[in-house]
C-alpha cells in the first residue's frame, strides 16, 4: 500500500472514530462498528487471500433504499446487500460474503468440487471434521442426533433411513458420514453433526456474520425466527394481525419509508405482527401492486421492532427496481399449488412463492397487542441474551459452530426441531437429491454411459419440474461466463439430443418443437431460430426414413441449401451427437472442450487457499461459551 493510501485511510478512520464516539448503537442500526470500517476490514481479509471483488448492480429506485452485489472477479461467487445508505448496503453485502465464504456455503450448497480439491490438505470441509459409520451414528450419545432420532415415528427403521442419506452428497468420504462439531449453549456439550444433514436440512438458515460475535448471532437467530414464522403461516394458515397505522406513526423513520414506497406507484404496504403470540421478534410486509394485482411478501426479525421493520423493507427492494419488481405473484383467490412442499422450499430459499389467500383477510388468528418493549439503548450483548433466553424458556437447544478462521466473526446456528428447512425423515426429498447427484455424474460422462442410464436421464427430467429456460450448466452448477453447445444451453434441447442419440426421432422432434414454441423471437438471432427449425424438420424426415435426395428436395424449398447440407452432415450419425460441438469433461480441465469459458479453475484455487487458511487457524468450539459468558 502506498503512502497516499495510508494517509487517506488514517484520515478516514479518524473521521469515522469521531462519528463513532458521538452516535449510539441505535443510530448505527445496531451494528458494533461503522459500515466503512466493516467494508475496509473485509476488503483487507480478501486482499490477503488474493481475492479481487467487484461491486455491481447498484439499485436505488426509492429514497433511502439501496442494494448492491459483491462478486469475486471472473467467478460466479457473490452475495447481495441492502441498507438505508450506500455504506450500509455495501457493508451488508460484504458481511454476507464473509458469512458464506467461511461457512463454505458456495461449495457445500452450490458448487461441486473435484475429488482432488475435496481431499486437499487431508480434510473435506474443516480440519476438525470427524468420520463415522451408520452404526456409530445410531449409537452416538451426541445431543443433536439423539434429538433427531428420538423424534422419529416408531415405524421408521432408523438404520434404513441413515442408509438413504448416503447418496445425498456428491463427494464420497472415507466413511459413511463426515461430521462437524457444534457447541450447545444450553448444555455446554459438543455434537458432531453429519455434513450431509447440515447442508440439506438447514441449508444456509442460521448462517451469520457480524462485527462482533453478538452482532453476528443476533443476525443468525433473527433469520431463524423469520423462517420459523414463515413456515407456520403457510402450513397452519395463520393470519397475523395488521399493525395499525396509528402505532406505526410512533416510529417516524419506518413510517416515512413505508410512505416513500407507496408514493412510487399504485402500491400498498401492509405491516404484520408475526410474533404468533409467542414473543417471536418477527414482522411481515405485504407489498401489493394494485395496477397488476400482484403481491410480494417478506419477513424480517430483530429484537428492536423499528430495526425489524426497516430491515424487512430494505430486503423487499434488495436487487429490485420498484417499478419493475421481480418475483411478484398474481393474486388468484382459488390458486392451486401443485406441490405444497416445493412451494414452501421456494419461499424459504429464494423468497418467491404462493401464499394462502386467507393471509390477506382481516379475520386475524390473534389480536395485535403492543409489542414486547425492549429498550432501544440495549447493547447487542443484552439483545442476544434476550433472544437466547426466549428460546431456552421454550425448551430449545441452541447449537453453534464458529467458522471465523479468516478473522471476521462468522457462525452457523442450529436449533433442533426449530430451524430445520427440511426434516431428517423426508424420504422423498432425500431420494430426489440422491437421484440428482447420480444424474449429474451421468451428464458429466455422456460418452461412457449405457443405454439404460440414458433412459434414466430421460425419466428424471420427465418426472421433475424445471424452468423452460434452465440450462444444463445451471443444473450442474458449472460456473461458465457464456453458454455452452446448444445441447447444454437448455434442458429441452438437451433432452432432444438424448432422444436423438437413442434413435428415438419422434420424441426428439417433439422436444425440439416444444422448445421452439416458447423461445422468444426477440431473444434469438433470426438465423439461429431458423437453424433450430431446420434441425427439427430434418429430425422429422428421419422419422419417415426419407432418402437424402428426398430430404434435400423438401427442406431446401424452405431453408438455405448450405444450412440443410450442414445439418444433414452433423446429424447424420445420431450416436455421435454429443461429439460435434464438444463435451463437458469435469474434472479433467486440461482436456475439456469448454475450458476457455469455464471459471472453475479460479474457483478451485480460491477453495484451496481457504483450506490452507483453515488449517492454519483452527478453532476450538468450546471457546464460544467463554466468549458469550452464558
Amino acid at each position: 500500500m502506498n503512502a497516499k493510501s495510508i494517509l487517506y485511510m488514517t484520515i478516514n478512520n479518524m473521521e469515522m472514530e469521531n462519528i463513532y464516539m458521538n452516535d449510539s448503537l441505535c443510530d448505527r442500526e445496531y451494528k458494533d462498528d461503522l459500515p466503512l470500517n466493516t467494508i475496509n476490514r473485509i476488503r483487507d481479509i480478501l486482499g490477503n487471500l488474493d481475492i479481487l471483488t467487484t461491486e455491481s448492480e447498484w439499485k436505488n429506485s426509492a429514497n433511502g433504499f439501496y442494494s448492491v452485489r459483491v462478486s469475486v472477479e471472473n467467478t460466479n461467487l457473490g452475495t447481495n446487500g441492502k441498507g438505508v445508505t450506500k455504506e450500509y448496503a455495501l457493508a451488508s453485502a460484504y458481511g454476507e460474503f464473509m458469512e458464506r465464504l467461511q461457512n463454505g456455503t458456495f461449495f457445500k450448497l452450490s458448487l461441486d468440487m473435484s475429488e482432488e480439491a475435496l481431499k486437499y490438505k487431508g480434510f473435506y470441509y474443516a480440519p476438525d471434521e470427524r468420520y463415522c459409520t451408520i452404526e456409530e451414528l445410531l449409537n452416538s450419545k451426541d445431543e443433536w442426533i439423539r434429538i433427531q432420532l428420538n423424534n422419529l415415528d416408531n415405524t421408521i427403521d432408523k438404520k434404513e433411513l441413515l442408509e438413504k442419506w448416503l447418496g445425498v452428497s456428491y463427494e464420497k468420504v472415507s466413511s459413511d458420514f463426515a461430521c462437524l462439531p457444534y457447541i450447545n449453549l444450553v448444555s455446554g456439550k459438543i455434537s458432531y453433526i453429519p455434513i450431509k444433514m447440515i447442508s440439506k436440512m438447514y441449508m444456509s438458515n442460521g448462517m451469520c456474520a457480524g462485527n462482533t460475535i453478538e452482532e453476528a448471532l443476533i443476525q443468525g437467530l433473527s433469520e431463524i425466527f423469520e423462517r420459523v414464522v414463515n413456515k407456520a403461516i403457510i402450513k397452519e394458515k395463520i393470519i397475523p394481525p395488521t399493525i395499525p397505522v396509528s402505532y406505526l406513526k410512533n416510529f417516524p423513520k419506518i413510517f416515512s419509508m413505508i410512505k416513500e414506497i407507496e408514493s412510487r406507484g399504485n402500491f400498498k404496504v401492509i405491516i404484520k405482527d408475526c410474533s404468533l403470540e409467542k414473543g417471536y421478534p418477527v414482522v411481515g410486509i405485504i407489498f401489493i401492486n394494485k395496477d397488476s394485482q400482484d403481491y410480494f411478501i417478506k419477513f424480517g426479525s430483530h429484537p428492536i421492532f423499528e430495526i425489524a421493520v426497516e430491515r424487512t423493507l430494505t430486503e423487499l427492494l434488495q436487487g429490485q427496481d420498484i417499478h419493475n419488481m421481480m418475483g411478484l405473484k398474481s393474486l388468484s383467490y382459488k390458486s392451486e399449488i401443485k406441490d405444497d412442499e416445493q412451494n414452501l422450499i421456494n419461499i424459504l430459499t429464494n423468497g418467491s412463492g404462493i401464499y394462502p389467500t386467507e393471509l390477506f383477510s382481516n379475520e386475524f388468528t390473534y389480536e395485535f397487542k403492543k409489542l414486547h418493549d425492549i429498550k432501544v439503548d440495549s447493547t447487542n450483548k443484552e439483545l442476544l441474551r434476550y433472544m437466547i433466553n426466549l428460546l431456552k424458556n421454550k425448551g430449545y437447544d441452541i447449537l453453534i459452530r464458529d467458522v471465523s478462521y479468516l478473522g471476521f466473526p462468522s457462525y452457523h446456528i442450529i436449533i433442533p426441531r426449530f430451524s430445520e428447512i427440511e426434516v431428517i425423515d423426508d424420504l422423498d426429498t432425500i431420494q430426489q437429491y440422491s437421484k440428482y447427484n447420480e444424474i449429474k455424474l451421468y451428464i458429466r460422462n455422456l460418452d461412457k454411459i449405457s443405454e439404460k442410464e440414458l433412459q434414466e436421464l430421460v425419466s428424471y427430467f420427465n418426472e421433475i419440474q424445471y424452468s423452460r429456460y434452465a440450462s444444463i450448466t445451471e443444473l450442474l452448477s458449472i460456473p461458465v461466463n457464456k453458454l455452452f453447445s446448444w445441447y447444454y444451453s437448455n434442458i429441452d434441447l438437451f433432452l432432444c439430443a438424448i432422444y436423438y442419440k437413442m434413435g428415438r426421432f419422434y420424441e426428439a422432434y417433439k422436444q425440439l418443437d416444444k422448445y421452439l414454441s416458447y423461445v422468444k423471437t426477440d431473444s434469438y438471432n433470426d438465423n439461429i431460430q431458423t437453424y433450430y427449425k431446420c434441425v427439427r424438420d430434418y429430425i422429422g424426415t428421419r422419422i419417415d426414413n426419407l432418402s437424402e435426395n428426398s430430404i434435400l428436395d423438401i427442406l431446401c424449398k424452405f431453408y438455405p441449401d448450405m444450412m440443410v447440407k450442414e445439418i444433414m452432415m452433423i446429424f447424420n450419425n445420431e450416436k455421435n451427437i454429443f461429439t460435434q460441438y464438444g463435451q463437458i469433461k469435469c474434472w479433467n480441465c486440461k482436456d475439456c472442450d469448454f475450458k476457455n469459458v469455464c471459471m472453475y479453475p479460479l474457483i478451485e484455487k480460491i477453495y484451496k487457499n481457504l483450506k490452507d487458511k483453515y488449517l492454519m487457524n483452527q478453532i476450538n468450539q468450546r471457546n464460544i461459551i467463554q466468549e458469550l459468558n452464558v
